[in-house]
């Protein structure tokens, strides 16, 4: 085992051994000393410690310490987060879907290995109010939250939906104003990497006051970061085209009746291996000649061309396990290198909150929130790697190949433009929320709450330098007149006005933007979509505690909410405008040749444009809640039984789309002493389908396939290629449902002053969870069916062909269960002249199970690395080890994040049969960072300088690629660090 890691698990065992520990730690020695801290675990105001439901309590001082960028960066550092979504943690290949923004995700439930852009599962507050979407998709980015007005952070890691409704099936993040702040705060930083890239900085200032001979309190923040992001090939390893392919070429299967998954890829005889210089061999950057009109007995069948415009046979590489349509080596292609590893990105942030003291009993407030997000990014290079065919006559086409071909026949061109210029998206999103409320107390044992919240957001994204099919395939289409290169399409009067300004496009010479730049900008466009999003909500809680019994006073909470959403996405790309054969023929017209599935387009034609094509909705829902919320106490000051309490909590929830649903919680706490409290819960918990997953039009992506069922021959070339896929919302979704259980022990012993501990298991069962089987599932599944549904959803010509389209579509079909064991230990006290703080965060996830659809095999994710496209992984352990240690000025943090040694499982074949590697699994990985700080009295303030330099040490990632040659950087962006030694210097100041 890695050395640090070695010295990070003995740390972690003897602070455990040693230090009996709480659940929580207070979120600072001044908080420890109030009476009551309210903790998101339960609506009723009590001492966190007592809490059923585990609570970790994050503070911000702490957070930023070795992570100073902004507080959700930080918490993903944190074990209890899993694959969570940020402009560094997906890949830039589409730009379909916005999951950029920082995106928390509690115990990875939001992703599993199948489905990388699953739903969140994880409820986002501010300040115990329900944060709205802020993108269309459904999800939070926690950017929008005021980083410089946080106390603390609230991790909620059980299910709690009881308690605060929808979403928080794997827990909630809830981020604790300080509502009291008084003075002047700020920031001011600049980091680097050790090699001069992904630069950022961050400003920021905060002020709040008192008015009105007190009775009011002013709060004020604005706050800005920018990122330059990370392009893929600044680092050494996504330059070398490293891939996992298949590796037993030629593979026999002795045995393939009781064994006949031993020769697919992956299987137990073809095993696969780590290559460089991978390759796809279905097209190559100068053109390949895949096919003709004349069929096998064409002689350049399977020639490539040069940069000069010559050609020559189509080198295929040294063969592999992974079959014909994958090599290393020769003239295929791989994905360029040129594609964001880390987004650029620019964050704006306002906040602002006044309340005010009506009567000693009753306050009034209101707050509102402004953000705005800008990325600006990379993407996927512009492709033909599904054929187009080039006629006879064509001038670019060499007199040698045009002149084996008859009259009207054509040679079928795959191309991909690696060298050549990227497309790149542009994504604005602006979010702005407003709450008012009322807050106060009828008696010293009755308070209520009214809040009223109303938001908008407007995601704007535009996908440039796309080729715009309906221009390409009219460009492509080129005769000579007089001798000069034309499109075809302007010699006929009926249709050149509809194709003016046609240029000729040449895709024989390599870098179309160079040998014919006039097509090449005649050909590419924008698509572009715009979604608004609108929220209100109303909830109103009174507390109290109508009972006095001998153990204490019985509380109670009931309420009521009321939430209505509303989306409209708008879109210049919509598929549904073209699924029939009249709107294909309306759009391409019938004069333009070679566009698949023309002249009558009885198959699926391309959509508007390569990679990005969203399809519109309009739809609202509206959620009618009531709840309530009761703590009973048993016993108390008795011998064994310093306390015994019961908890319970339950919701009645009608969605105005699936009708009425129950959540509820049961819990219990019991203290045997100042020493010791075991606790525990178990609830039924439920996150509803968003308006998207319910009401989304039809919008496209595409991936590589290997279709079993497909035979090679000379009109159906490969079985292995890209293939156009269509999705949409599917408004018969139904709330997914989750039992959730957890126990545990808090220990916080007096022989050990300043030592805490907590230990909790956990275990989550989710059925009728939303999936969608992805394309390689659907072919495969159609393949070993022939007559199931899964082949409904595929279009080509015949049954032997290779797919032309793939319809994706999600349902109540799949279930998750995991467990595992949360660990919390701290220990703070004097040491010398100084202070010393340590911190374990630590969580073991001992099962972590999914099954795509009734009837399928289930998939056991922990402890694996998944190998395939998106970026996943499940790791058994994970710890966060932080040691502060302060004397006056000066201050100094170090912390080691540990994650463990992992397994491989393959996306594509995740079955045990058809996920065998060779040399298949990554060592444990810990990353250290340090932070130097010193602090200047001024006046009753400070300003702090500090210095941060994280990844100490220039950890680098273990190679992880994927299958697809190039997609992303070759390692688990979700998990390791890839930019290396990162510097961090500023300012803080607080008057």
């Amino acid at each position: 085992m890695h050395l640090r890691a070695t010295a990070f698990l003995l740390a972690s065992s003897a602070l455990t051994l040693a230090v009996p520990a709480y659940a929580q730690d207070t979120a600072s020695e001044d908080e420890n000393a109030e009476s009551s801290i309210v903790v998101t675990g339960t609506r009723i105001v009590r001492d966190g410690y007592e809490a059923p439901t585990p609570v970790t309590v994050a503070t911000v001082e702490d957070l930023i310490k070795s992570t100073p960028t902004n507080i959700p960066d930080a918490l993903n550092k944190l074990p209890q987060f899993q694959n969570s979504l940020g402009p560094a943690k997906t890949p830039s290949n589409f730009a379909d879907i916005p999951a950029h923004g920082n995106i928390l995700n509690l115990r990875g439930l939001g992703t599993t290995g199948t489905n990388p852009k699953g739903p969140l599962r994880t409820l986002v507050m501010f300040d115990g109010l329900r944060v709205p979407m802020t993108t269309y998709v459904g999800t939070v980015d926690s950017n929008i939250i005021p980083n410089l007005l946080i106390s603390r952070v609230d991790i909620v890691t059980g299910g709690a939906s009881a308690n605060w409704g929808s979403d928080a099936v794997a827990g909630v993040v809830n981020f604790v104003l300080d509502r009291k702040f008084n003075g002047l705060k700020g920031t001011a930083q600049y980091g680097v990497s050790s090699k001069g890239d992904n630069d950022n900085y961050r400003l920021g200032a905060a002020f709040g006051t008192n008015f009105a001979d007190d009775r009011g309190h002013l709060l004020l923040s604005a706050e800005h970061y920018s990122n330059s992001g990370m392009i893929r090939n600044q680092r050494e390893i996504a330059t070398k085209g490293y891939a996992y392919f298949a590796s037993t070429i030629g593979c026999a299967n002795p045995n393939p009746i009781t064994e006949p998954l031993a020769c697919a890829q992956g299987g137990s005889l073809n095993p696969y291996a780590l290559v460089q210089d991978a390759r796809l061999t279905g097209a190559s950057e100068f053109g390949k000649i895949t096919s003709s009109s004349v069929g096998a007995a064409f002689p350049f069948n399977n020639y490539t061309f040069n940069a000069d415009g010559t050609f020559r046979p189509f080198n295929n590489g040294t063969a592999t396990g992974q079959g014909v349509a994958f090599s290393v080596g020769g003239d295929g292609y791989r994905i360029p290198d040129k594609t964001h590893t880390i987004k650029p990105y620019k964050t704006y942030h306002f906040f602002g909150r006044a309340d005010y003291e009506i009567t000693p009993d009753i306050n009034v407030y209101v707050q509102g929130v402004y953000s705005r997000q800008n990325l600006e990014y990379e993407l996927l290079a512009n492709s033909l790697v599904t054929p187009v065919s080039l006629y006879k006559g064509n001038p670019f086409i060499p007199a040698a190949i045009d002149a084996a071909l008859p009259a009207g026949g054509f040679i079928n061109v795959a191309e991909y433009n690696q060298n050549g210029p990227g497309t790149r998206a542009r994504e604005k999103t602006d979010f702005w929320m407003a709450t008012t409320g009322l807050e106060g107390k009828f008696s010293d044992s009755w308070r209520f709450a009214v809040n009223y919240t109303h938001s908008e957001s407007k995601h704007q994204m535009a996908h440039s330098g796309l080729y715009d099919w309906r221009k390409t395939y009219a460009a492509l289409d080129v005769v000579s007149v007089g001798g000069v290169p034309t499109c075809n399409v302007l010699t006929n009067p009926a249709s050149a006005a509809a194709f003016a300004g046609c240029k000729p496009l040449n895709i024989l010479r390599g870098d179309p933007s160079k040998t014919t730049p006039d097509g090449y900008a005649y050909a590419t466009g924008t698509s572009r979509y715009q979604a608004k999003t609108k929220y209100d909500s109303l909830v109103a809680t009174i507390s109290g505690s109508p009972i006095e019994l001998p153990a204490g006073p019985v509380d109670i909470v009931v309420g009521a909410e009321y939430r209505s959403q509303s989306l409209n996405l708008t879109t210049n790309a919509d598929p549904s405008l073209l699924d029939t054969a009249a709107e294909r023929i309306g759009y391409f017209g019938t004069d333009v040749r070679g566009v698949p599935g023309g002249p009558g387009f009885t198959q699926t034609s391309p959509l508007f444009y390569w990679l990005t094509n969203v399809g519109t909705a309009n739809a609202s829902l509206n959620v009618k809640e009531i709840f309530g919320e009761i703590a009973v106490p048993l016993l108390k000051d008795t011998p064994g039984f310093q306390d015994l309490s019961l908890n319970g909590a339950v919701r009645l929830t009608d969605y105005s789309f699936s009708g009425t649903v129950t959540t509820w919680k049961a819990g219990a706490t019991w203290r045997v002493s100042d020493d010791i409290l075991f606790r525990g819960v178990y609830s039924r918990d439920i996150r509803a389908p968003n308006l998207f997953e319910l009401f989304a039009g039809e919008s496209s992506t595409i991936s590589i396939v290997n279709d079993p069922a497909c035979v090679v021959s000379a009109t159906n070339p490969v079985c292995i290629a890209n293939v156009p896929q269509t999705r949409g919302g599917n408004p018969f979704l139904t709330p997914e449902v989750a039992k959730t259980l957890s126990f545990g022990a808090v220990l916080t012993p007096r022989f050990a002053r300043g030592f805490s501990l907590s230990i909790d298991y956990y275990r989550i069962r989710l059925r009728d969870a939303i999936n969608g089987l992805v394309a390689q599932q659907i072919v495969n599944n159609c393949a070993q069916n022939p007559g199931g549904p899964e082949c409904l959803l595929i279009t080509k010509p015949s049954p032997t062909a290779f797919p032309t389209s793939i319809r994706l579509a999600e349902t109540n079909i799949s279930f998750i269960n995991t467990s595992g064991i949360d660990f919390d230990a701290s220990y703070r006290t004097k040491l010398g002249e100084g202070a010393l703080a340590i911190r374990l965060y630590a969580s073991y996830l001992s099962s972590f199970e999914t099954q795509a659809y009734l009837g399928q095999p289930v998939i056991q994710w922990a402890g694996k690395n998944v190998v395939g496209s998106n970026p996943i992984a499940y790791p058994k352990l994970r710890g966060s080890l932080s040691i502060d240690y302060s004397n006056g000025p000066f201050g100094i943090t170090v912390t080691e994040q540990l994650i463990g040694k992992m397994g491989f499982i393959s996306q594509v074949n995740p079955l045990p049969q058809t996920s065998n590697f060779i040399n298949g699994g990554v060592g444990a990985v810990a990353y250290t960072d340090l932070t130097l700080s010193y602090k200047i009295p001024v006046n009753d303030g400070n300003i702090e300088s500090f210095v941060t330099v994280n990844n100490l040490f220039n950890r680098q990632p273990p190679i992880i690629p994927g299958h697809t040659p190039g997609v992303n950087l070759p390692t688990n962006i979700a998990v390791y660090d890839v930019i290396g030694t990162a510097f961090t210097a500023g300012v803080r100041f607080k008057f």
